[in-house]
This record gives C-alpha cells, structure tokens and sequence, in this order.
C-alpha cells in the first residue's frame, strides 16, 4: 500500500508518517511538502482547466504526484503553500484529487482536532469532502487499518471507520462498477428494492441526498454527477453538464465514476448503514433478534464472536440463517465493509416474528450488552453510575433506532456533547 502525506509544513507530515509506521500496517509512506506540493498543486489546477473548458479534447498532460498512490493524505490547513488564491485547506483540495488524479482515496487531518467520535450521524465529519476526516493521533492506530477490534489503540474503534488498508482496493472497484453502470438507475442496479414501501425504510435524507430533485427510484448514477458538488465546488452545474457529456471519452468516463464513486460511498454510510433501516448489520440485528445467536445467549463473548465473524453463518444459526437471512442479505458487496441485510425483506417475514415470540415466551437468559459505537464490541451495561457504564446517545439521523450507546473511552473527544442528552 502506498501513502502520500501532503502538508505545507514538513515536520507535521513527518509527524502523520511517523504515526502510520507506529501503528506497524505494512505501507510505503512518503511526504509531499512546502514547495514540491506547490507545484503539485500547480500541475493539478493545470489538468482541472483542461477538463473542465474543453471535456472533449480534456488532456491529462504530465503525470501528477497524487496519480501512483493508493491513500492520499492532506492536513487540512494549508495556508503557508505559496500560492495566489484564497486561504487553502485539505477541503477545497481534495475534491480535484479525486477527480483528476488516479489516487483511489482521500484523508483529510485536523479539521475537527477535537473530534475524536462524532455523535451526529456515525460516519464521521459527514460534511468533509475528502473520504474520511481524521485526525493525525489515530493514524498510529492498527485498528483503523485493519478494522479489528483487537487491534485497536486504547479500545478506540469507530464502527464508522473504514478499514483503511482496504479502502483503496473497494473504491477502485466501486469506480469499475459505476462505468459499468453510469446511465443505469441506481437502486436497480444496486439491488436494492424500488418500491415504494420499501424506499418508505429510507429517512426524508436519505431519498434526496444523491440526486435532489428526482424520486430515490428515478435517480441514475450520471444523475449525481450532474447535480453533487462535493468534489467539484467551483465548477457549475453547466460545467458538470458539459463534463457529462463526453463521457464517451475514457478519461472523462474515468473521472465522473470516481466522483460519483465517492458520493453513492458516502450516502450507503450515512443513509443506508448508519440508520439501520434500509440495511441492517450482525451486531445490530443481534440486538433486535437475539434468538438467531448460535451460542448461548447469556454469554457475551457469543454476541463479539458474532460481531466480529467473517464468514456465512456469522456466528448466527445455520439454519435460520440458510432459511430466513441469506436471501435477504445485500449482495453488492463491494459497497459495504460488513455483511448487511435488506431489514424490510426480514422485518415482513413472518416467520421470523414467529420464531421471535416463540423465543421469548420461553423466557432465555440474555447477556446485558450494548454495542458500543466507539469500539466496535459488545460491552456489560454495568450497574447505573460506575465509570463502565456505556452511555446512551440519540444520534441525529431520522428513524426509528436513533438511540445508541459508547464506551466513551477515556482521552477521546465526543462531539456534540449535547447528543448525551438528547
């Protein structure tokens, strides 16, 4: 894997580099600072012209540094670089790395220093254009590179982090499956359902986060290129309709799959996985339905196993799985880091309700656990006021299961704190 650190300042991206080797992934890291990403930046604005005033005889000129790298990392302040325009920052940045370079996948540093587990909607700085805002002290963090609990810095996990190890492999995928897919609608393609009832699991965001002024089933994947801007803020809506236009040309095609790449990425986080609505995951599932748990359900370390399972059944019972769940479970892989299940194909079956009352009529011992957003475990719901005691927060997405809980592991910053009281 290979890491570029971008920073005007050369000892704070010695400083992130330093963090990555500490967290002992195997990545080749190297530096682009002060005048060398100056002039990066320079042959980059120089590409982004060409594209957008003249699509179709868009050329990709010489080779930028950002292109042979699998994760590009920017500090967000960039003030001191020398260069004529407004103050810059990893956030107008990273958009036209995205877009015009080769570079799968974007960090941007110290935006929120405080932040160290948003509370609002579990993805993260949902309002970041990069792919992921980070800070630099959870760079030495293994668990954010290989998304394992046991790997985790002081327990600290986000559920919400990608696997950053992983990341650049996914997303390179995902731009394949868009340029196979552009004109198509998104939901069918995607497989996920198109009616009308089952768009219903989807919050009043999450319809009309992609493409705003077109019914969810209506939306096709050229749709959110012409009406996102996240990675192209400068540009009008025009100058995207002229982008689109020439998407007969490789390179053009190439670059509006990774800008829309990044956006369906990002609405699957934020409105499809987070809320647990549309799609659902085994710790969260569990949670609702804890007769499915192969093991016995008084044990904790059943829920983890299940949590952290990599394989079909999941640590969930083969029958039921084979019978009620596997038909139900997502099968564009390639868009989420955990199996995930349809929750309205499995919250009309039935039998499932069936299986559910039978369970409880029998009155089963349940480990008290809560999932822990911030270390991606189950943990006791130890007795009222103990400092163990997982704390309950009302995340700010629409639905039903707004309501979760975290460890709140010591030396972390939880922002907005006011979500601990809502």
């Amino acid at each position: 894997m290979r890491v570029l650190v971008c920073d005007d300042q050369k000892d704070r991206a010695m400083e992130a580099s330093e963090a990555i080797h500490r967290s002992g992934i195997d990545a080749e890291v190297e530096e682009l600072v002060e005048g060398a990403l100056t002039e990066a930046l320079h042959r980059l604005f120089k590409r982004v012209e060409s594209g957008v005033k003249d699509p179709i005889g868009y050329d990709l000129g010489e080779k930028l540094e950002f292109d042979d790298y699998d994760l590009v990392i920017f500090d967000n302040n960039l003030a001191e670089l020398k260069i004529a325009s407004a103050r810059l920052t990893a956030e107008s940045m990273v958009g036209y790395v995205r877009a015009f370079s080769n570079c799968p996948y974007c960090v941007s540093l110290n935006k929120n220093p405080d932040v160290d587990f948003d509370l609002r909607y579990l993805v993260g700085d949902y309002e970041t254009r990069a792919d992921l805002a980070l800070n630099t002290r959870h760079l030495s963090n293994l668990g954010l590179w290989t998304g394992r609990p046991e790997d985790a810095e002081d327990g600290f996990l986000p559920w919400y982090w990608p696997a950053l190890s992983e990341a650049p492999a996914r997303r390179r995928e995902q731009v394949t499956f868009i340029q196979e897919h552009l004109d198509q609608r998104i939901l069918s393609a995607l497989g996920l359902p198109t009616d009308e009832l089952a768009i219903g699991f989807l919050s009043l965001h999450g319809q009309g986060a992609l493409v705003p002024n077109k019914r969810a089933a209506e939306w096709s994947f050229i749709d959110v290129f012409r009406e996102r801007d996240r990675s192209l803020p400068a540009e009008t809506k025009e100058d995207r309709e002229g982008i689109s236009k020439a998407v007969e040309r490789e390179h053009i095609a190439s670059l509006v799959a990774r800008v829309v790449a990044a956006d369906v990425d990002l609405w699957f986080r934020r409105d499809l996985v987070a809320p647990q609505e549309m799609l659902i995951d085994i710790p969260h599932l569990v949670m609702r339905m804890p007769f499915l748990l192969a093991g016995d359900t008084s044990d904790p370390k059943v829920w983890n196993d299940a949590a952290t399972c990599h394989s079909a059944p999941f640590g969930l019972k083969s029958e039921l799985y084979s019978e009620h769940l596997e038909w139900a479970r997502f099968q564009k892989e390639v868009w989420v880091q955990r199996p995930v299940f349809l929750w309205p194909s499995l919250k009309e079956n039935e039998a499932l309700d069936e299986l559910f009352f039978e369970w409880a009529s029998k009155e089963m011992e349940v480990a008290d656990v809560v999932f822990c957003e911030d270390r991606s475990v189950f943990s006791p719901r130890a007795a009222a006021g103990t400092e163990s005691t997982p704390k309950e927060f009302g995340a700010e997405f629409e639905g039903a299961w707004t309501r979760r809980f975290v460890a709140k592991v010591d030396g972390y910053g939880y922002r907005p704190l006011s979500r601990f009281a809502a």
